[in-house]
């Protein structure tokens, strides 16, 4: 192996191995009892409520002015939602006439196209770029998180045979902690508010603890159920997830000219698992939450295969 060829394997290996340890932590703290899923619950709901959107507010508020928002970046935002679409659709176009169970079919289309952007994206830019280059990736959730709920309620309500309530779709898109969070640091920045060095110093102590923690719990929380039952469901959206999304993404992207960090939040977008409130959101909506369960548990733990291989092939590329 040669001396760049070894110094791209390190690099992946560093960006993909402290989640892995993290994950496992979380599985041996399980096995050892040492937390059930009562205290998994609420801790999932802290990460959801708290410290999350307050990693998401300090990164965006960080930038220090909205150049961020260059053409350029619009740009890219613009892309990203497009690129949803288009994995949707094809999503849509693979299921649509392979499977007859509708509450199957929805879960299905919602792992491919929903990634667990926030966990996965954030320390995926950060293991590459650094903390100070986590702006642009930061500033995609206004894109990212707001459509990934928009479509996984309509996806969900349509295929449950309840018609879609478009005031409650609202509501629910505006209550989210996480976009709460993004469009708060914006107004932040618009209005040029400064925070007191004492509120800022707790601001960012906080959103340190949100990426391990997360971590840990979906560790912890990791259940595979009866995988045999739907193993080829689950073989066929793992590839779609983890290797067709970024493919796509990645792939179109680099066509029309995005690179370097660009590049880093598309492959943060497309290439990380499942993201783990689907399975919330499928046990409330009447969905197949069990095969939900199991997409977020399978991508969840292969993925920490394939976003080595991705960081390696783009590193190799010299994409990123």
């Amino acid at each position: 192996m040669e001396m760049g060829d070894m110094e791209n394997f390190l690099l992946a290996f560093n960006v993909v191995f402290p989640i892995f340890l993290i994950m496992m932590l979380g599985v041996i703290l399980k096995r050892k009892n040492m937390v059930d899923d009562k205290s998994l619950n609420v801790m999932n709901s802290l990460i959801f409520r708290l410290f999350m959107p307050t990693l998401l507010f300090f990164n965006i508020y960080n930038t220090g002015d909205l150049s961020t928002l260059s053409f350029d970046n619009l740009k890219l935002l613009a892309y990203a939602f497009i690129s949803i679409l288009i994995v949707l659709f094809l999503a849509w176009l693979i299921y649509m006439p392979n499977v007859k169970d509708k509450k199957k079919l929805s879960v299905l289309i919602q792992g491919v196209y929903r990634g667990n952007f926030v966990l996965f994206g954030l320390a995926i830019a950060d293991s590459l770029y650094g903390k100070e280059n986590l702006g642009t990736v930061s500033l995609l959730t206004a894109i990212v998180i707001p459509t990934f709920n928009v479509i996984a309620v309509i996806l969900l309500e349509y295929y449950s045979g309840n018609e879609v309530n478009k005031i409650k779709l609202i509501k629910q898109v505006f209550k989210n902690p996480l976009i709460i969070a993004t469009l708060t640091a914006i107004v932040f920045l618009v209005l040029k508010i400064n925070i007191p060095k004492p509120v800022y110093k707790a601001i960012g102590d906080i959103s340190k603890i949100a990426t391990p923690l997360a971590f840990l719990v979906l560790g912890a929380g990791l259940k595979f159920g009866n995988i045999l039952k739907n193993l080829k469901y689950l073989i066929s959206v793992n590839i779609l997830r983890l290797i067709g999304n970024p493919l796509i993404t990645v792939g179109l992207g680099k066509l029309l000219g995005f690179q370097g960090i660009e590049l880093v939040a598309l492959l943060s977008m497309s290439a990380c698992p499942t993201a783990v409130v689907s399975y919330t959101m499928a046990k409330e909506m009447n969905a197949d939450g069990d095969l939900a369960g199991e997409i977020v548990a399978t991508t969840s733990m292969l993925s920490i295969f394939t976003i080595f291989c991705w960081v390696l092939t783009l590193k190799n590329l010299s994409w990123i």
